[in-house]
């Protein structure tokens, strides 16, 4: 009965993609935001590639370049970001919430914007550079927290868990988000508000099934 119910959800998105060039939601999670998500990743890791490559962190470099491809692949039009919202939707926007620490992913993104947004009023390097020495340790040990939430929530194998641990490996042995302040702040805000918005609508979605 459950099967064929999932079959019949899967036949009707399959449906809604066909006929509509642009869908918008899969699992209550918006299409638009997700492709966003991953283009804007793309856009900086791209760029953290550069930067790397630059101060002769070839091998470094190489691992952006890789996280950028890998990016694409998953955001590469609306087909392949439909993949990626299924993933999402077959594995957890129809699952039980109880113990998904969504919560902690919101808290820890807020927390991660508002030092974002005050990294980026810096205009020169000497006074970020004073900023990423005082408040570095604490973004770092926040960023490193909200990772392992987000394996917690993305704990099934996908295109999503995957690019989570990618994205976790490279935060502690690359320093990417030291890098992503350096040669992105912007984008790294932008990145942030939407994970946070996402999780968010997350979180509603469930308090509203109870």
């Amino acid at each position: 009965m459950a099967a064929a119910h999932r079959l019949r959800l899967l036949l009707l998105l399959l449906l809604l993609l066909l006929l509509s060039p642009e869908p918008e939601f899969v699992g209550g999670i918006g299409l638009g935001q997700l492709g966003s998500l991953l283009s804007i990743s793309d856009s900086l890791m791209t760029r953290v590639a550069n930067a790397r490559a630059a101060r002769g962190d070839l091998r470094g470099a190489d691992r952006a370049r890789s996280i950028a491809a890998n990016l694409r692949l998953i955001g590469g039009g609306w087909t392949s970001i439909f993949s990626a919202g299924w993933d999402f939707a077959r594995n957890y926007a129809w699952r039980d919430g109880g113990g998904i620490p969504i919560s902690e992913v919101s808290r820890s993104a807020t927390e991660l914007l508002a030092a974002v947004a005050e990294f980026s009023r810096f205009d020169s390097a000497a006074d970020r550079g004073r900023w990423l020495l005082q408040r570095y340790p604490r973004l770092f040990a926040v960023s490193k927290s909200l990772m392992e939430s987000l394996l917690q929530v993305f704990n099934r194998s996908g295109s999503l868990r995957k690019a989570v641990v990618v994205l976790q490996e490279e935060l502690v042995d690359g320093e990417l988000l030291r890098d992503c302040l350096e040669v992105g702040a912007g984008d790294l805000e932008g990145l942030l508000t939407i994970a946070r918005d996402l999780f968010s609508s997350m979180a509603n979605s469930n308090h509203r099934e109870l």
